[in-house]
C-alpha cells in the first residue's frame, strides 16, 4: 500500500490532470494555494506532495517552460 505522501510519478501526473480537468487554468492557483496552507500547518509530507503536484501542473500547462 502506498501512502499519500510516497505517490508515484505517474500518481501525481494522474492528480495534477485531475486538478487541470476540473479547474482548467486555475489550477496553478489552486495547487499553490494548497502548498501555502499544507507550509504554515508544518505538515511537511503533503507539503512535499502538494509540490510534486504543483510543479506538475506547472509543467503540464507551460509544456515549453515559458
Amino acid at each position: 500500500m502506498t501512502s499519500t505522501t510516497n505517490l508515484s510519478e505517474d500518481a501525481v501526473l494522474t492528480a495534477a490532470r485531475e486538478l487541470i480537468a476540473r479547474r482548467g487554468s486555475a489550477a496553478k492557483d489552486e495547487a499553490m494555494t494548497r502548498v501555502t496552507q499544507l507550509e504554515r500547518q508544518g505538515n511537511w509530507p503533503e507539503h512535499a506532495l502538494a509540490l510534486r503536484i504543483l510543479t506538475a501542473v506547472e509543467r503540464l500547462l507551460d509544456p515549453t517552460g515559458t
